[in-house]
């Protein structure tokens, strides 16, 4: 067994043994959900920076960064303003509302239809992500264990499901500190070494400009209409995250949640830089001569054999998992909570409702691992995902904190025409359309939701408030 085995097997005892501490301490869909709403802010921060540094940010970025240079710095400058204004905008007000979920806001906003076909948006957001993460845990696995892609995720999954299963967001807010603490230790180690070995930042650009001098400007890989779908994409999705969501009601006080979301947007700039350093060294170092979501653990494989290497891997893998696992969570506590409380049986108890919130946690994972076979890259898979969920929720969400005049149909059929046409568009057209699903999807999401509004006048109309007031 080689030092990573030791260490990360050692890491996963941990990880179980705080699954299990917290089980025991379970009392209901509370501390589920929103761990008792008792998250004070290094916990809130570090499980909000932990769970934003998953296998997009580090191995799929990356690997993104690797092969565009760059051009994916407008990645970055689309996320990080989109986090700050969360927070000086919504997270005062989402800690108010104290609820468990988004669909919770549409219900308490609409109605329980328009809260139902949300779970659903929400559901399939988690779950795409989920593969994702799952994508990027198996490609350290297979680095260091030379196992078949198929296997690692196999593995990876199980883990996930596990110990998220065991003990809810308690155990997956302890687990994200430490996780976040292993990482910032590994980072800091590890970014100086690779600037060394490729002779430095100077150093770096000038291979870049032998080598591709595309990968030095920040529009050779990155066409306007892509640049307008990702901000679409990041803001859209950013300011209605289920995870977000969750956090802020989490938190122990307004002030805890406006400033864990603050350090995260700030924790994001540097994460870019990170990224951007590993990936085009990764470029290289390899001679562009490897796929893209390999780079980063070949990378950390090869200029850091031993201790310190196998450190940094399961620095890696512990990020990954804290996205995975938090994302989990919000997938079957949103199916229990908005679907199955909410069509199936209003009246379950607390008791049974915490065991069916495991069940799915199990089924989430495990669809989640079968979707990781389908898509091309951990970039495409997060992406993805988050399309289907902005173009469906992002302008019923909003109007229901800036809008009085939305109605309560106008919410339900842009939701659902809003997400369907952007998981359609991408079945006709594939992950290489020239338009990205995102455009169409929030295009008739917003022409819906404004003409149904203005065309639609209930009884109920006057009790439609916005939560402008908050």
């Amino acid at each position: 067994m080689n030092a990573f085995t030791y260490m990360f097997v050692g890491y996963l005892v941990l990880l179980i043994a705080i699954g299990f501490y917290f089980s025991k301490k379970m009392k209901g869909m509370g501390d589920f959900l929103v761990a008792g709403r008792k998250l004070n802010l290094p916990l809130t921060t570090a499980t909000l920076m932990a769970t934003w540094t998953g296998a997009a940010a580090i191995t799929g970025y990356a690997g993104w960064c690797y092969y565009c240079g760059y051009s994916m710095l407008w990645i970055a400058f689309a996320t990080t303003p989109s986090l700050i204004i969360i927070g000086i905008l919504f997270a005062k007000k989402l800690r108010k509302l104290a609820l468990y979920t988004v669909p919770d806001l549409l219900k308490l906003r609409y109605d329980k239809k328009t809260g139902g076909v949300s779970a659903v948006l929400i559901a399939a957001y988690c779950i795409g992500v989920v593969a994702g993460e799952i994508m990027g845990g198996a490609a350290v696995m297979s680095t260091i264990f030379g196992w078949e892609f198929a296997h690692a995720m196999l593995l990876v999954a199980v883990i996930v499901i596990a110990y998220t299963t065991l003990g809810g967001l308690w155990a997956v807010a302890w687990t994200d500190l430490i996780q976040f603490l292993i990482l910032s230790i590994g980072l800091v180690i590890a970014i100086p070494l690779t600037l060394k070995e490729v002779g430095g930042w100077s150093g770096l650009h000038i291979s870049l400009a032998e080598m591709d001098p595309a990968h030095l400007g920040i529009f050779e890989y990155a066409p306007y209409k892509m640049i307008l779908a990702w901000f679409i994409i990041i803001f859209a999705s950013n300011f209605i995250a289920p995870d977000i969501y969750q956090r802020m009601y989490a938190a122990k006080d307004e002030r805890t949640a406006r400033l864990a979301m603050g350090i995260t947007g700030m924790w994001d700039t540097i994460l870019t830089m990170i990224a951007l350093v590993l990936g085009m060294a990764a470029f290289v170092i390899f001679a562009g001569e490897i796929e893209g979501d390999m780079a980063l653990p070949m990378l950390i494989d090869k200029l850091f054999p031993g201790i310190f290497g196998a450190f940094v891997m399961v620095a890696i893998m512990a990020v990954i998992m804290s996205t995975a696992d938090s994302l989990l969570v919000v997938a079957s506590g949103t199916f229990v909570e908005d679907f199955y409380k909410g069509f199936i049986n209003p009246k379950v108890t607390e008791e049974y409702a915490l065991k069916l919130i495991r069940v799915m946690t199990i089924v989430s994972g495990l669809i989640a691992l079968a979707l990781a076979f389908y898509f091309e890259s951990i970039m495409d898979s997060i992406l993805f995902a988050s399309s289907i969920y902005a173009a469906g929720l992002f302008i019923p969400v909003m109007s229901a904190f800036y809008w009085k005049r939305g109605t309560k149909e106008a919410a339900f059929i842009s939701a659902l025409l809003g997400g369907a046409v952007t998981i359609i568009w991408r079945i006709i057209y594939g992950a290489e359309a020239s338009i990205d699903p995102i455009l169409p999807g929030i295009a008739i999401s917003i022409v819906s939701f404004v003409v149904i509004s203005l065309l639609t006048k209930t009884p109920e109309e006057e009790k439609l408030k916005p939560f402008e007031s908050i």
